[in-house]
């Protein structure tokens, strides 16, 4: 029996938004889940894979995260994608046993800023109906799409199991995002970027230490438009919890906070955080002095794994100099003053 499909007039696009800060990987990652949802009531669909274009060049994967290690690489923006490049994308898609496949750019003005594919184990299940449809789905993506492009971002090397090759991808990610972070924000943004794919993570946060009688603050609030950055009394108690779990420890790994009645740490900026339930972090330091701790955090409970933590340690140390820098400039800045 042919599935039935919902008529284009009662399409359904979720809404891609965000207050403050932009969205993570992980977080771009679950709007594409629902949007492949959506996309599927209207047209056959195995597959749904969707780009950005941010404005500085390359491109970013929004989803799903498994395509990553196929290394398939969407045509390039210069500033428009050309139909060649879209038909050898599809071909590459169909390479992979998809019988019918689909690219289309999302486009903004005269900028193609991301790109929306879909394909099916189905023969000859795309008509001309299903273009438009596409077009239309793209044409509400346009304006959040235009607005992530315009945003700093480090495009995550794909995962890999050779030490070397970890080694290197890590630590150009990081070097890009330190060089790249103007703020204590937009490290912590495009640090979690460049660990995405190799340690996958739904929040990344730096706890770093700070004069008495706070003593911590977290690097996520510092933005330009919000240079005081002290945490409120709650996110000072959650802190104070889990660093005094952490103990003197260089890295640890917990499964589940709610066993040791523990929380993220997390000030008022910060939604959902008490979902979080794994943590793994790793101590910063440099010269023997102690800087902070590097955390991140998953929804799942007991989702990091052992070769997690090595990974960890190495962004750690190549962190730490960067945290130990922004503490000195927020001090000279008066920030906790």
């Amino acid at each position: 029996m042919e599935p039935e499909f919902a008529p284009p007039e009662d399409l359904f696009v979720p809404v891609l938004a965000w207050p403050g800060r932009r969205p993570s990987l992980p977080e771009l990652g679950t709007w594409h889940e629902a949007l492949r949802g959506s996309v599927a009531n209207v047209m056959p669909l195995d597959l749904l894979a969707c780009w950005l274009y941010p404005s500085r060049g390359g491109s970013v994967l929004v989803g799903p995260p498994a395509l990553a290690a196929d290394h398939i690489v969407p045509p390039p923006a210069e500033p428009l994608v050309t139909q060649e490049g879209l038909y050898a994308l599809e071909d590459r898609i169909s390479q992979g046993g998809y019988h019918s496949v689909m690219a289309i750019p999302i486009r903004s003005e005269v900028q193609d800023v991301g790109l929306l594919l879909v394909a099916s184990f189905r023969e000859d299940c795309y008509q001309l109906s299903t273009q438009r449809t596409l077009h239309r789905i793209a044409a509400q993506l346009a304006t959040s799409f235009r607005r992530l492009a315009a945003q700093p971002w480090v495009i995550p090397n794909p995962a890999g199991d050779d030490r070397n090759a970890i080694v290197a991808g890590v630590t150009e990610g990081l070097l890009e995002a330190m060089a790249r972070g103007r703020d204590g924000s937009e490290l912590v943004q495009l640090s979690s970027d460049a660990l995405a794919n190799q340690v996958p993570h739904d929040r990344l946060e730096f706890v770093a230490a700070a004069p008495a009688p706070d003593c911590w603050t977290l690097l996520g609030l510092d933005r330009s438009a919000a240079p005081r950055i002290r945490v409120d009394a709650d996110a000072i108690d959650s802190i104070d919890g889990l660093v005094h779990h952490f103990g003197a420890r260089e890295l640890l790994r917990l499964g589940d906070l709610r066993e040791i009645d523990r929380s993220w740490p997390a000030s008022a900026d910060f939604h959902s955080a008490e979902r979080l339930r794994s943590v793994l972090a790793a101590r910063l330091d440099v010269g023997g002095e102690f800087v902070g701790w590097l955390c991140l955090g998953s929804e799942t409970v007991n989702w990091f794994r052992d070769e997690d933590e090595s990974v960890v340690r190495l962004a750690a140390g190549i962190l730490a100099p960067r945290v130990a820098a922004w503490q000195m400039k927020a001090e000279l800045a008066g920030a906790w003053a």
